[in-house]
Formats: C-alpha cells, structure tokens, sequence
C-alpha cells in the first residue's frame, strides 16, 4: 500500500523530544513517504530529529494551527499527486507511544475497504456546545479525533473533500480548530454519504465517558489494544479530571506503561520536565511522597550512606532555638557533613559548644555578613561549600517573628521541620528516595495552610512575587512553564532536600550579599521571595524535578485540615450556587468573583493574576511606603473592598 504520513509539529523553541522521534521511528515503517509541517520555529537539533526520517520539512509561520499545518502539506503535494497515493495519514506530536507495532493497526484497517475514511480513537460529543463562539451545531457531534486520522484513495479524489480544504478559513484559536474542523468534520461528511470509523472501538463507554482515551486510557491500552496514548493526559488541568474521576487516570496509566509494556518513560519523563508545569504532572501522577518514619530499604539505606557524600546547610540566628537546631541536625546519618553560617562570633562559639558533641562525620562553622538573612547565607557562603556533595538538606531557625499570634509562625516551623527531618529513619527514606528516582530534584515540605497563610498559599502561593520571580528565571537564563495561577512546588519557609546538582546553576550565578536588601527587611516581595519560589523551576531547567515530602502523621492532619476548609467553604456556597460537581462550583464561584465593580475597577482579592495585580506591585516598588500605604487605603475607602484591615 502506497501511504503519505503527514506530521504536524509545533513546539515553541522548535526542540524535537524523543518521543517524537520514537513515534516516527515505528510510524515511518508504515509510510512509503512522510512530510513535516512546523510551525513557527525549528531548531538544529530539530531539524536533525525529523532529517532521520525524510527531508520533506516545511516551516511555516505559527497560525493556522494544526489545520492550515495540514492545509500546507495537502497544497504542497496538489490533489493530483495526493490522488497517487492509497491512504494519506494525519497525525502530530500531542500523541505518545506506540506501546505495541502500530503494524497491527494499519493491517487490521487495511481489511476495511469499504471505509473512505478512519482513525485512531473517537470523541462521543456531548448535548450541548462546551465551546463559546460560533459552531455549525447546537450540539457537539461525535467524531474522529484529529491526532490521528486517514483518508483513503476514493475519498482524496472526492470534490467534497478537495473543496473543503481549498476553501479552509484561517483558523484563529484552538476553539476555532475544535468548532470548524475537528468536531464537524466527521458529521459533515458521514451526512454526505461518506464511510468511516476507527481502530480503537469504545461504544461500550459511552456513558462512562466522552474522551476515553483522556479520561481512561489504561482500558483502551490494555483491552483495546490501542497503541497510542495522549501527552496532555501528563498536563491536563487535574481539577478537570475530578470532574469525572476521583485523579487516579494518569497514574494509572502510567503504572501500566511501566509494568506491562515496554515503552521507555525517559521519554515521557524528559518531556515533562522540560516543556510541563510541575503544577500539573506532579498532582496527575501522584509525586508527593509519603515519607514512613522507619527504614523501608535497609540495603538501599546502606548504600547512600556509603557511596554519597551528603551535607546538612543551616542558617541559625537565634541561640534561643540551638537546641531545636542541634536536635534537627542529630537525625542527619552520622556520614554527613554540616555547613553552619551565622553572623557574629559570640554565635559561632556557641554553635561550635552545643554540635560538639553530635554524631556527625565535620560539623563547619562560619560567621557571615548580616544580610539577606537565610537565603543569602546559603547561596553566598553555604553552596560553595557543598558542590561536590550528592544530597543536601537546608534548615534554618524558622521563627517567623512577625506573625502574630506567635502560635501560627511556630506551627510554620512544624510543618517545616515535621515533613523534612522527623526522625533519623526518616532522614534515610528520603534519601532512598532521591537514590531511586533520578529525575527527582527537590523535596520540599507541604506548603502552610493555617492562620494568615491561608488564603495566599490556598490561591497558589506567589503573593506579590511572580513577577520578581519570572524576573530572575529570565536573569538566569531559565526557561521553563511558570504562571501566576499555578502554585510553584517551592519550599515556602526555605528548608528543604535536594540534590546538588539539581540547584547548580543557581549556585552558578555567583551570588554576593550586595544582592539582597539590608534590613529591615520587606515582610514580602523581595528578591529572596523570588528566590524562595524559584528553586523548582532551576531544578527544572537541570533536569529535575520537585516534589512535596510529608510524614504520615502529617498527612493525616492535612487531609483534615483540607477536608475543614472545604467544608467550611462550600456549605455557605452550596446554599447560593445550584451545581454539583467541583468544576460548576469552582466556575459559578469565579464567576461571582469576577463580576466587575464601578469606576471600571476589576476584581478584589490581593492575589489575582491581573493587571491590577501587576500595576499594585509596580506602584508598591517605586513610591515610598507611606504614600503606597495611605493611596491604597483612599482607594479601598471609595471603592472597597470594605470593613477589612489594610494588606500589604
């Protein structure tokens, strides 16, 4: 059978993944000849990628999205060339795999001669339009999905189907894509007589879902035997998937792919890292570890004690909390080496006196410049130190002075101290955990929920910081996804395990306390906040990734304090909002918020991702703070929000 195999990529560096070159590999047996359409950019290691396969390689301008990419390729060939060939396939990179020969499927079709057209897995449509703009039906039909799907001879010859691609619109978003061609296209030609179906059969889930190859996956590979899964199941919004599930779909298929297939996760795992929130895949694979306060892996254990140079990095500044400190330091393995920074000689003695007597391997005191506190401290004169180690904890001697009551900054420093360094057993499980996982970068604790943390760590956690923090990702030559409505997996309170390597081109920068603001120090929105938030993302661009850490007792604590919060939330919502899943409550509450106010003014709340968010912190940085303090408190006297005490 003479096949054409168009693929369409787009990624915004123009970097092809191996798994795009491990699709191809498979898919290009089956192929007598193959084309590439790009969008926007394609860099030389791309380029390289895709010449393994063909030197057909267009790059185009990036609009059209992946219809007019299929649009350039057909006009490219001319319907007469096109007409030479048996079946011309259509497929892109937001497909992963194959799990098995995609031989099998392409025999199995071939044996349908009566179709004009098929593909790889289908969406069942819904009632009503989900989409906004216009569509050419109040409802959204079913249909081939477009990531994989081929026409056959007859069909290409068609005048139907050749008009329809001459006489393509430019497609303007993705719901533009969605509403006049992927949806539609399979109604539009059925209802002209047209034959067609697709590999993978799921009439038997049409109730249980409408995406079956997003929402269960793992039946479609293990029952159906499809040899293709989605790369968005890794990325997909994980409040969607609770919509119709209880989140346990990716995780499921990923433990499929690792137990009865033999497809490499590096693939999907430098992928991820590279190009995906860890926002996103650490909720849909479940990366948060549940640290068990006794040795799991003696064998494992031993080793790491062996063969890995580890450091404890600690910041201590109040000799009051020394015996909190030394206590923290004594669950570190008796291997390890301590790098210890304070900031005045009577200190250092003091420090010196109370480890004296500790089983660790070197214990290193150092008297630094009082600035920039903690994060100074470490990356100025404590990461030099250690970057020859393998893992290395950082503490310092959480106080947290300035919040009042005391009791909350205190149960700050518990959540801190519980979920990094509970006890010595501990301690051991979480370095077999950096042993056993290579791409793990960072593990930080739980982020706090309680008292004033609440409603800032709740809504994503970046306060007035994601804009210093986007600003030094750019400094450092960091490009990875970030974004003000997902929370960075970042150790909020500044203690945290990670590998060395992971935060090296931090270390890089060559950091000086000259870079940090003398005190007193801003209560937020300074450089060490960025830097706070920053480090997931570092790991990130060295290859890593991060993850949260929590002992079993205070696992148990926040799946309550979660499920009080909820409770506490919805209960007055549920007597406003006439909806029942967390989607609808979630959409009818952002919709209550964002009703606009007078004067044009948008929404309230200090922790929007907004434009009035964004002119704040610009006002904030460049006025004095009385002048900032008292604008803000005229504003918030005409036009609210009211009866609230006045927030930095």
């Amino acid at each position: 059978m003479k096949r054409l195999g168009i693929f369409f990529f787009y990624e915004k560096n123009g970097d092809v993944d191996d798994f795009i070159t491990y699709y191809l590999r498979d898919l290009a047996r089956n192929l007598t000849e193959l084309i590439v359409v790009c969008n926007g950019k394609l860099s030389k290691q791309g380029r390289a990628a895709f010449e393994e396969f063909t030197d057909q390689i267009i790059v185009r301008e990036n609009k059209g999205l992946d219809v007019w990419a299929y649009k350039t390729a057909l006009d490219h060939y001319g319907w007469q060339r096109l007409s030479e060939f048996d079946e011309v396939v259509m497929t892109n990179s937001t497909l992963m795999g194959p799990v098995r020969p995609l031989k099998e499927m392409f025999d199995a079709m071939a044996e349908r001669t009566n179709l004009d057209f098929w593909g790889l897995t289908i969406h069942h449509g819904a009632e009503g339009n989900p989409f906004k703009g216009k569509h050419l039906y109040n409802y959204l039909p079913v249909h081939i999905q477009s990531h994989f799907i081929v026409y056959r001879k007859k069909f290409i010859q068609s005048k139907e189907l050749q008009n329809y691609w001459d006489t393509m619109p430019m497609i303007e978003s993705y719901t533009d894509s969605v509403q006049r061609y992927e949806s539609v296209f399979t109604k539009q030609f059925a209802d002209k007589g047209y034959q067609w179906d697709v590999y993978v059969n799921t009439d038997d889930l049409k109730e249980f879902t409408d995406y079956p190859l997003l929402v269960c996956p793992t039946r479609l590979l293990r029952d159906k035997k499809c040899p293709l899964f989605k790369r968005r199941s890794f990325m997909h919004d994980f409040e969607a998937y609770l919509n119709d599930t209880a989140g346990e779909p990716v995780r499921e298929l990923y433990a499929y792919l690792r137990d009865h297939t033999d497809y490499p996760l590096e693939l999907i795992w430098k992928n991820m890292i590279r190009t995906m929130h860890p926002y996103d895949f650490t909720r849909n694979l479940g990366l948060t570890r549940l640290i068990p306060e006794r040795v799991q892996d003696e064998a494992c254990a031993a080793a790491v004690r062996k063969n890995r140079r580890i450091a404890l990095c600690m910041h201590l500044y109040f000799m009051d909390m020394l015996p909190q400190s030394c206590a923290f330091a004594a669950n570190m393995p008796p291997e390890t080496d301590v790098f210890i920074s304070t900031n005045t000689p009577e200190k250092k003695q003091q420090i010196e006196e109370a480890f004296r007597t500790l089983p660790l391997h070197a214990v290193t005191v150092k008297v630094v410049e009082n600035r920039g506190r903690d994060v100074a401290a470490f990356l100025c004169d404590l990461a030099p130190q250690i970057r020859e180690y393998d893992y290395a904890c950082f503490m310092h001697d959480k106080k947290a002075i300035q919040t009042k009551p005391g009791s909350v900054g205190a149960s700050f420093g518990y959540v801190c101290n519980e979920n990094i360094c509970k006890n010595a057993d501990y301690v051991l499980n979480v370095l077999t955990e950096f042993e056993k996982d290579p791409y793990l970068g960072l593990l930080c604790p739980p982020f706090p929920t309680h008292g004033v943390y609440f409603m800032n760590m709740c809504s994503n956690g970046w306060g007035p910081n994601f804009d210093n923090t986007k600003a030094l990702m750019k400094k450092l030559g960091i490009d990875r996804p970030i974004s003000g409505e997902k929370m960075p997996i970042a150790p909020f309170g500044s203690v945290f395990w990670f590998r060395v390597k992971a935060l090296a081109p931090l270390f890089d920068h060559g950091w000086k306390h000259e870079d940090f603001p003398p005190e007193p120090l801003p209560q937020d929105g300074t450089i060490s906040h960025a830097i706070e938030r920053i480090y997931p993302f570092v790991a990130q661009g060295a290859g890593y990734y991060p993850a949260q850490a929590m002992s079993a007792d205070y696992a148990v604590a926040r799946c309550d304090s979660m499920q009080a919060y909820a409770s506490g939330l919805i209960r007055p919502l549920a007597r406003v909002f006439d909806c029942t899943t967390f989607g609808s409550a979630a959409a009818s509450a952002g919709a209550f918020a964002a009703r606009r106010h007078w004067f044009g003014f948008g929404n309230y709340g200090p922790y929007e991702n907004s434009k009035r968010r964004r002119a704040r912190n610009w006002l904030r940085k460049r006025m004095p703070k009385s002048a900032y303090e008292n604008m803000m408190r005229v504003k918030r006297t005409v036009l609210g929000p009211h009866d609230v005490n006045y927030e930095d």
